[in-house]
């Protein structure tokens, strides 16, 4: 029989080599295309998906956005999957974010997200991203496709998201500038502030993790110029989710297209619940 230190791997499954972990350990590194369309919501409806001892954001309480978004990654003892195994270093997701606030600091919470590759959704129940299985399509324009038009002004973009054959968020772009990164709105490029949660399987116990957490994110890089111009959003009735309540309520602030990456190094617990649990 084995040990409980014989079985290696960061995530299940634990096996006598770990080379089957679906994930491998941080630091991970990510590169990222976005198409993020920010807007104004009910901050309510935000309010009610925000765990104490969060605040809304005390600067944009009624401001949300849906990303949409390609991913590459790799972990550090993972490099060469990019060539020898490219379906474990890709995805796409769909998401919504707000801003939040902890103890005066400006940070920002993902809500519902959905993700296209198992690696991505275990990795991100680790990190506090209430991640669901879904089919995310964004649109990707070829500069030698003699059909397709350029990114740039006039160019139009569209991003949906279905799951469990239900179509979610359908949102565009229809880019008339340029700008620099550091134009986007807030709360992109806030710190993210996630709670990670995992019950218990003793009928009546509390959660065996309950916490929230801030994520690390160091070695950052930006493309110097970001698509921007005007929105849309719609979002669709479903049976089994619940973000309608999370649609615009007022103005579409705005759209943008642009790249970035970093590195995840690790996480600071905030809060731990289970101590708080009666």
């Amino acid at each position: 029989m084995a040990k409980i230190t014989d079985l290696k791997g960061f995530c299940y499954p634990l096996s006598p080599e770990g080379k089957c972990s679906l994930l491998g350990s941080y630091p991970w590194h990510y590169g990222t295309e976005y198409l993020n369309i920010v807007y104004r919501a009910d901050p309510d409806a935000l309010a009610k998906w925000i765990p104490e001892p969060l605040t809304l954001s005390k600067e944009h309480p009624d401001i949300a956005y849906v990303a949409f978004s390609k991913w590459w990654s790799v972990w550090d003892d993972g490099r060469e999957l990019a060539y020898t195994n490219p379906e474990r270093t890709q995805y796409k997701e769909a998401a919504i974010w707000t801003g939040c606030n902890y103890q005066g600091e400006e940070a920002q919470i993902c809500l519902p997200i959905w993700v296209d590759n198992d690696f991505s959704m275990a990795r991100g129940w680790t990190m506090g991203f209430p991640k669901k299985m879904g089919q995310i399509s964004i649109t990707d324009y070829n500069p030698y496709n003699p059909g397709m038009p350029e990114m740039g002004p006039g160019a139009k973009l569209t991003g949906t998201v279905t799951s469990h054959g239900e179509r979610l968020i359908k949102g565009t772009l229809t880019i008339d500038r340029s700008i620099s990164p550091d134009e986007l709105p807030k709360p992109l490029g806030l710190p993210l502030i996630h709670l990670r949660h995992f019950p218990s399987l003793v009928p009546g116990h509390k959660p065996s993790v309950c916490e929230l957490v801030k994520l690390g994110a160091v070695n950052k890089q930006t493309d110097p110029v970001a698509w921007a111009g005007s929105g849309d959003l719609e979002f669709l009735p479903s049976d089994l989710e619940e973000h309608l309540p999370l649609a615009p309520k007022g103005e579409i602030i705005g759209a943008y297209w642009f790249r970035n990456g970093y590195t995840f190094n690790g996480a600071e617990v905030l809060h731990d619940y289970t101590k708080d649990w009666k």
